[in-house]
């Protein structure tokens, strides 16, 4: 990260918690908006956590259409990030497949002409249209996927700086290593923040600190039923029959296998399980490697589509945590009973690839009232007292790769054998 101040001040326009992928990109839209005062203060560093490890996916395939607008948003930033951020992200436009088991394949349909009604650019493809996308990869005969050629993936460590190097470039003040030890606010206003470094006033705050945000939200009587997770991905050499380069095959989420894979750097790919999570009790102690079981099933899960994986070396892996909320959607918006208050938090591993619009949606609300990029208001905090949890038509996802506390209930609901 670039040079920043000696330490925080006493008092800012707005305080951002949390220097990871959506903090970054709110605080560049504040910026952006016009509030040049602006602190960001994350207790380790940008992007060292869950931003840094993403799996880093762009794609605007989502089962529930109020993401997928985020998503689509978000989506041209990536695109444009040289004119709109500056700099670079790293996204590569591989195009992104969307595969799913048999039993699926009526619901990817009616997902793929719900997701085109709001102008998504994704088709279905054939096994055969599949294999001329991604040769030499096992595709059954009757597989039907979705195609979304302006998908693929970026540079989670790249994205995140730039955005807040751009905060920065606009007046905004990034501070690493500063905690923030609680909430100040009186009567039902945030007044600012405490930190490791002492009190910051300022009249606007917003909590974006992922899976760390329940310790401070619940003094407040905000309390957010948030499951703790880690998450792994692993980096295998890249198969010889599969081109080099950033943009050497299609980034793919395969639900039939519980997988899902993309280019990374040159010469690798990347591998990770949908569904296979540890239970995560210590956020600050947790393992950040990724374990050999979990290596193991990455590595024979990927080979059932492309083969050459099946042999692959390792090259790297790491793991970090997942904020997940009941209905495994984002909360986002104002707090509830305080005002000044916003909340950007309960990714549920899904951030990344909407970061960009996230941050213009809460800058928007912040300065002007409303969200103008896309609409937020289901995503409100309320949503799980008043019975409205989002939904979607989701896919099934095999066995393997299940985490195991999860597949007795999978099973009872028929969607494992």
């Amino acid at each position: 990260m670039a040079e920043v101040a000696d330490g925080p001040p006493s008092s800012a326009q707005a305080v951002v918690v949390g220097a990871g992928v959506v903090g970054a990109a709110i605080a560049f839209n504040l910026a952006r908006l016009g509030l040049t005062d602006v602190v960001v203060l994350d207790k380790g560093t940008v992007a060292g956590q869950a931003s840094g490890r993403s799996g880093a996916l762009v794609r605007t395939h989502y089962t529930n259409v109020d993401e997928a607008r985020i998503a689509l948003a978000a989506l041209g930033w990536f695109e444009h990030w040289a004119d709109r951020v500056g700099g670079t992200c790293g996204f590569a436009a591989t195009g992104f497949l969307q595969m799913v088991a048999a039993q699926d394949h009526s619901t990817l349909r009616s997902n793929v002409e719900q997701l085109r009604g709001i102008g998504v650019d994704t088709t279905l493809v054939n096994a055969d249209e599949i294999r001329r996308l991604q040769p030499h990869m096992v595709v059954e005969d009757d597989a039907v996927a979705a195609y979304e050629p302006r998908g693929g993936y970026a540079d989670p460590v790249a994205t995140t700086v730039g955005l807040a190097e751009a905060a920065r470039r606009l007046g905004a003040t990034v501070f690493e290593q500063v905690e923030v030890t609680g909430l100040a606010v009186a009567h039902d206003r945030v007044r600012g923040v405490h930190t490791s470094h002492g009190t910051i006033e300022a009249p606007i705050v917003v909590v974006a600190n992922g899976a760390w945000c329940t310790g401070l939200l619940a003094p407040l009587g905000i309390e957010l039923q948030i499951e703790t997770a880690r998450a792994q991905v692993s980096f295998f050499a890249r198969p010889a029959e599969l081109p080099t380069g950033p943009d050497g095959h299609l980034t793919i989420i395969d639900r039939t296998n519980g997988c899902y894979l993309r280019p990374a750097g040159d010469r690798h790919t990347l591998v990770g399980l949908s569904a296979f999570r540890r239970p995560l009790d210590d956020l600050d102690g947790y393992d950040e490697s990724d374990e050999p079981e979990f290596t193991e099933l990455a590595r024979r899960q990927a080979a059932r589509r492309l083969p050459g994986l099946a042999d692959a070396p390792r090259a790297s892996g790491h793991a970090g945590p997942l904020d997940i909320t009941p209905d495994r959607r984002m909360v986002l918006g104002s707090a509830p009973g305080t005002e000044g208050l916003y909340l950007a938090v309960g990714m549920s591993g899904g951030g990344f690839k909407k970061a960009p619009a996230i941050g213009a949606c809460l800058a928007e609300l912040i300065v002007h009232g409303k969200a103008a990029t896309a609409p937020i208001e289901p995503f409100r905090f309320s949503r799980f007292a008043e019975g409205q949890p989002l939904t979607g038509a989701d896919y099934s996802l095999p066995a393997d790769g299940v985490d195991p506390r999860r597949r007795a209930a999978l099973q009872h609901q028929g969607l494992i054998h």
